[in-house]
């Protein structure tokens, strides 16, 4: 055996409704919509230490607990489909959605768990074999998809696939933190109510918006002025703005006028004309653009130029979350190839807390993250850290590397 091998591809099934609102059918927003023809957002979690737990008992509790948790996030387990007649994309919730579960696959492989858990560089050709692979080529397709996988020199590696359109980041940390707690205390942790009804997110057009995403998103259907900082920015803009000036830099566009983007989203539950709960697990962010010149990045005192237009973006999502969201697809599609940095995750996000009972994960990853520019940050493993994990073209990453930790 070389790399990882399929030893059993089963189905997690969660029990029909009655399903709170919005029942077995969720009409996706626009909010979602915009994520329509992504592929899966891939989650992977290292444990090299699980000799303690047998790995069927690992299979088996992971198994029962989904099964548990599965009808707080019924919209997680059923399929991402398209209504021709309505030109709408939604999640069918209905018996024939859910009936065939969540796929669960058990692997084995022969990969040293150890050298990928502790290597800094991002291993994706490893990283690859050990989540889910689903394909959003054609519709109907799965929500989420599970992988668990043995290493034959002990320890596992738990890989989850979740479609963007069905959650945001915050809506699949929501998922996760509630799985691992039931896989790990045999209990539903108390107050869980994730809410899942689009009917929450109000403005005006908002369906035709939607519509509009969907055509334009889908394949299978369709300067700022240099001064000084005077208000500390917060961790996620002080990060962004260092790994944007070292991108700038390795790239040599010191001297180059043409444009730079750092684009990101930021959470707009609370921020809405009508706030929406922390327990909302659809998508509910803002997507930001902050738009600079590549050469005010990379020259000296680019890192200050980084912050305020960082800062900028960010205040006009907090004052107006909505505003211009009619073109956020446009924007998006329109960002030059190689001028754009894609900011995703949050310092705020707990990783290296999902302890689904054989204790916290030694490594986390995106291993979904394939973009040049790409830039995903959560919570580090050790107290008051954050881990940034970086992708970009090979020529670049050693000096990037270098540069980044000087």
């Amino acid at each position: 055996m070389v790399g990882v091998r399929v030893l059993e591809v089963s189905r997690v099934a969660v029990q029909p409704g009655p399903y709170p609102p919005p029942g077995e059918t969720v009409q996706l927003s626009f909010f979602d919509s915009i994520w329509v023809s992504s592929p899966h957002v891939q989650r992977l979690f290292l444990y090299p230490n699980t000799a303690y737990v047998s790995f069927p008992g690992i299979v088996g509790s992971l198994k029962s607990s989904l099964t548990r948790v599965l009808p707080f996030f019924h919209p997680f387990a059923g399929k991402l489909t398209y209504i021709p007649s309505a030109a709408r994309a939604t999640i069918d919730c209905s018996l024939s959605g859910i009936c065939e579960g969540v796929t669960f696959i058990e692997a084995e492989s022969d990969l040293n768990i150890h050298c990928i858990a502790t290597n800094e560089v991002h291993d994706l050709e490893s990283f690859v074999q050990l989540v889910p692979n689903i394909t959003v080529s054609e519709l109907p397709t799965e929500v989420l998809g599970v992988q668990i996988t043995s290493f034959l020199s002990g320890g596992v590696a738990l890989g989850i696939a979740m479609h963007h359109a069905v959650a945001d980041g915050k809506g699949l940390w929501q998922f996760i933190e509630a799985w691992a707690t039931i896989c790990r205390t045999e209990s539903v942790p108390s107050g869980l109510s994730p809410v899942h009804d689009r009917a929450l997110i109000k403005y005006p057009g908002g369906d035709k918006i939607a519509v509009e995403f969907t055509r334009k998103m889908s394949h299978a259907f369709p300067k700022t002025k240099e001064h000084a900082i005077h208000e500390s920015p917060s961790t996620f803009v002080s990060i962004s703005a260092r790994v944007l000036v070292t991108i700038a830099r390795v790239r040599g566009l010191a001297d180059d006028n043409g444009p730079f983007i750092a684009a990101f989203l930021t959470d707009c539950r609370p921020r809405l004309d009508h706030p929406i709960s922390n327990g909302y697990t659809g998508n509910c962010v803002s997507h930001c653009f902050a738009w600079m010149t590549a050469s005010d990045v990379a020259r000296p005192g680019g890192f200050v130029r980084a912050c305020a237009a960082l800062k900028e973006a960010i205040r006009k999502a907090t004052e107006a979350p909505l505003a211009g969201c009619e073109g956020w697809a446009d924007e998006f599609l329109k960002l030059p190839a190689g001028r754009a940095v894609y900011l995703a995750g949050s310092p705020r996000f707990n990783a290296y807390d999902t302890d689904f009972g054989w204790g916290k994960p030694d490594r986390v990853e995106l291993a979904s993250m394939k973009l040049d520019g790409e830039v995903v940050m959560v919570r580090g493993k050790e107290e008051g850290t954050v881990q940034v994990s970086v992708a970009l073209h090979a020529q670049h990453m050693d000096a990037f590397a270098q540069r980044i930790l000087s």
